[in-house]
C-alpha cells in the first residue's frame, strides 16, 4: 500500500498531467505556456520540476497515458473471440467515444498531430496501432472476411491513414467524429471485404458509427 507522502505525490502528478491535457487539448502545445499549466492544476513551479523536465516532458506523459488508455482498449478486443473484421470495427467506434468523452486521449492525439514541435520524435504510437489492426486483418484474412487479393498490414496503413485524416478533419469543421467515420468504412468496405460479406460488414459498420440497426452475421 502506498505511503501518504507517494500518495500525494502521485496525485500531484496525474493533476499536473490533467491539467496540462486539459489545456493541450484546448489550444495546442505551442500556445500553452508551463505558467499556464500550473495555474490551471494549481500547483507550483517546484512540485511541476519534482515530475517533469519541463512542458515537453509533460507532454510525453500527456501521450504516454493516452497510449496507455487506448492500448488497454485494443488489447481487450484483440484477446476476445469472434470476427476479426468486427472486432475492428469496434475498435474504430470505441476510439472515437474515448476521444469523445476523454481530454487525456483528445490531448494525446492532437499531441501527436503536433509532434514537429518537439525536439524528439513521439514515440511509435502509431506503428503500435498498425501492430494491432494488422493483427485483427489476419484473423479477418483467416475467417475468409476479406478479399482474396487483400494484404492485413497493407488494408492496416491504410486505415490508420485514413482514420487520422478523418479526425483532423472533424476537429477542423467542428463536427461528430463517429458519423464521419461511418462514411470512411463505406467507402473502405467495398474494397477489402469479401463480396458474399459486403452486406453484413457494411450494416455493421453503419450500427456502429451512424446509430443504425446491426444484422446478423452471415454464415
Amino acid at each position: 500500500m502506498p505511503k501518504p507522502k507517494q500518495f500525494r505525490s502521485e496525485q500531484t502528478r496525474q493533476a499536473l498531467i490533467l491539467a496540462a491535457a486539459e489545456l493541450f487539448d484546448r489550444y495546442g502545445y505551442g500556445a500553452t505556456s508551463v505558467s499556464d499549466i500550473l495555474e490551471h492544476a494549481a500547483s507550483s513551479k517546484g512540485a511541476m520540476y519534482f515530475h517533469f523536465a519541463g512542458k515537453e516532458e509533460l507532454a510525453y506523459a500527456v501521450v504516454e497515458e493516452q497510449h496507455r488508455l487506448w492500448t488497454a482498449e485494443a488489447e481487450v478486443l484483440a484477446g476476445a473471440q469472434g470476427s476479426g473484421l468486427e472486432l475492428m470495427l469496434q475498435l474504430s467506434r470505441d476510439l472515437a467515444e474515448l476521444l469523445r468523452v476523454n481530454v487525456v486521449v483528445r490531448a494525446g492525439i492532437r499531441l501527436t498531430f503536433e509532434n514537429a514541435t518537439y525536439r524528439d520524435p513521439v514515440p511509435g504510437i502509431y506503428g503500435d496501432w498498425v501492430g494491432v489492426i494488422t493483427g485483427l486483418l489476419e484473423r479477418a484474412r483467416d475467417q475468409r472476411e476479406l478479399r482474396a487479393d487483400v494484404q492485413p498490414d497493407f488494408l492496416a496503413r491504410v486505415f490508420v491513414s485514413s482514420y487520422t485524416g478523418v479526425r483532423v478533419l472533424s476537429q477542423a469543421l467542428g463536427t461528430e467524429l463517429a458519423p464521419q467515420l461511418g462514411e470512411m468504412w463505406e467507402a473502405l468496405l467495398p474494397c477489402a471485404v469479401h463480396p458474399r460479406k459486403l452486406a453484413h460488414f457494411r450494416a455493421y459498420a453503419r450500427a456502429l458509427h451512424c446509430g443504425g440497426v446491426a444484422v446478423a452475421r452471415p454464415v
